[in-house]
């Protein structure tokens, strides 16, 4: 067995479902992208409670890419990879002149504020979450547990 075979076999995201898709920043692709991530959760036997959670999250950050990260006619990337254990997602962007890489709040904003929660939102359904820059843009990496290991905060990686 060669190197690179070994690595393969200590990547536990190696075996079963990927996909990556690039799509227009456009709120009406959030839909179709949630749609085909359900999907590919349900082929793989993912439990409600643990689909639900992928779900909103990439939700969330489709959402932000799309309206805080992306040009007018830019896109964004979207990948999942789902094992028997495991999903990730990665959301990113393309970038807006001037933003700088938006970080994982430590607490919510006042209960008046009509925004700044998708993040956060985030950061509290996955069992682990990064920000970080790519490029121009932001790359947000979520991991799930199929089986949630506590009621505790996802583990947070500095950009």
């Amino acid at each position: 067995m060669n190197a690179s075979s070994q690595q393969v076999l200590r990547d536990p995201m190696t075996h079963g479902v990927h996909s990556s898709l690039r799509v227009p920043a456009d709120l009406t692709v959030v839909g179709f992208v949630r749609s085909a991530f359900a999907c590919v959760l349900t082929r793989e036997g993912w439990p409600t409670e643990g689909a639900g959670r992928v779900l909103l999250a990439s939700t969330e950050a489709m959402t932000n890419a799309i309206e805080h990260g992306s040009p007018l006619g830019g896109a964004i990337g979207v990948e999942i990879s789902v094992t028997h254990d495991a999903t990730r997602i990665a959301v990113s962007d393309e970038g807006r002149p001037g933003a700088t890489t938006p970080r994982l709040p430590a607490s919510p904003p006042p209960p008046t504020s009509p925004r700044g929660r998708g993040l956060l939102i985030i950061s509290r359904l996955a069992d682990e979450v990064a920000v970080t820059a790519e490029g121009d843009g932001t790359l947000v990496t979520a991991t799930f547990l199929r089986e949630r290991r506590s009621a505790t905060r996802a583990t947070r990686r500095a950009a």
